[in-house]
């Protein structure tokens, strides 16, 4: 299906599709994701910049307005105009900006946007086909609507931290993941939804108001622990490198002679598994006791899973990460070492086959950098990140009349 005027056969998915983001940390994310579809995403600032141009690191650990590396990362292929919003003289130049948009993104709390006339019933009046989109960190209404929030207490109240954390270390408390899940969350959640209005809109004719709840979106990517509670009563267990389900606690991760360490998983020796796992231990010499034809038995081998993963770890301790994995993928298990995030750069699969990772230019300081790539690919209208993030008020001339605002 063709989406008349936005999604179409075009050299880019979302070409013809305008956006406007007045945000910041919550829409940050949607709004790249979107400009990589080829959407034209114009970011509305403040005159002093958004507050994440301060985050670090900057380029060559020195600050400046325009080279804050985590800034660059997330606003790629944006606009930037700079702007003060809350003045009134500022107004029509604003309404001016949103009349051609398709959509608006609201990273504020809510109300916030009222006091000026931006919010959703007051540009709804004017342009009535307007998609509104509003990521809170806990959504329009409740009793928590105006709660303050941060990443650390996002991944807490979402259950994601109590279910992470360690078994080995004794009375061992809940802590925290990496950082950014919930923005990331809540980010692909707005995306998905942004995408299924505008299909409304081109069958319907009719613009919407989007709720994003970051709580709401944490709460429900808990994996499975919602529904273990529900049809048991049981709460996923915080168990180090493993699963966090009772039933499938034996240990995951090992460490092998080069000191790396690899994620053993060992929920699937059935049947012909089992036999190439234990005919690859006694090629080795390493099978022990499991070569005994009782360990066949599926029941057997769950009652003496602790056995049977010390058993691996010995064996995994006398050979390097690289010929563990290679050859228990080779016998199809799904096994893996645990890697840095920098040791995506070193890898040639990500690297250099999938072109995981893109180069991008920032003609300022004459320097390329390499940034992530889209980490999904279309035959038809390939993704593109293909611009640096923009200057402070860089696209001022282009897209204001009024030279006060420059």
């Amino acid at each position: 299906m063709v989406i008349r005027g936005v999604i179409s056969m075009n050299a880019e998915l979302l070409q013809g599709l305008k956006v406007i983001e007045i945000g910041d940390e919550l829409t940050q994310y949607t709004g790249k994701l979107l400009a990589n579809m080829g959407a034209e995403v114009i970011k509305i600032e403040p005159l002093e910049g958004v507050n994440s141009r301060r985050v670090r690191p900057f380029y060559k650990d020195e600050f400046d307005i325009n080279q804050s590396l985590y800034f660059w990362h997330y606003n790629t292929n944006k606009k930037s105009v700079r702007i003060d919003i809350t003045l009134e003289e500022n107004k029509e130049e604003v309404y001016k900006l949103i009349s051609g948009a398709d959509v608006v993104l609201d990273g504020n709390k809510p109300g916030e946007l009222k006091k000026y006339d931006l919010d959703y019933h007051s540009l709804k009046k004017l342009f009535p086909e307007l998609i509104y989109c509003s990521i809170t960190p806990f959504g329009q209404d409740g009793p928590w609507k105006d709660y303050k929030f941060s990443d650390l207490t996002q991944l807490a109240l979402g259950g994601i931290m109590h279910a992470t954390g360690y078994d080995d270390v004794p009375n061992s408390p809940p802590i925290a993941p990496t950082g950014g899940q919930s923005v990331h969350l809540a980010g692909h959640f707005a995306m998905i939804s942004i995408l299924t209005a505008v299909l409304h809109k081109d069958i319907f004719n009719e613009g919407q108001f989007i709720d994003i709840s970051t709580h709401e979106c944490i709460t429900t990517s808990t994996e499975m622990s919602i529904p273990y509670w529900e049809y048991r009563e049981e709460s996923v267990i915080r168990q180090t490198g493993r699963h966090g389900l009772p039933h499938f606690s034996t240990p995951f991760n090992v460490k092998c002679k080069d000191g790396k360490y690899v994620i053993c998983l060992m929920l699937y020796f059935t049947g012909d598994r089992w036999k190439r796992l234990v005919e690859w231990l006694d090629s080795h010499n390493m099978a022990f006791d499991l070569t005994d034809k009782k360990y066949e038995d599926n029941v057997y081998r769950a009652k003496n899973k602790l056995h049977i993963f010390e058993v691996i770890e010995r064996f995994c301790a006398q050979h390097d990460s690289d010929y563990i994995v290679e050859t228990a993928q080779s016998y199809q298990f799904p096994w893996a070492l645990i890697r840095a995030p920098e040791d995506m750069l070193k890898d040639k699969h990500i690297f250099e086959d999938r072109d995981a990772f893109v180069k991008i230019n920032h003609p300022e300081i004459n320097e390329s950098f390499y940034y992530p790539g889209p980490p999904v690919k279309f035959n038809k209208t390939p993704l593109k990140i293909n611009k640096r993030a923009p200057l402070l008020g860089e696209h001022n001339s282009e897209l204001l009349e009024m030279s006060k605002v420059l």
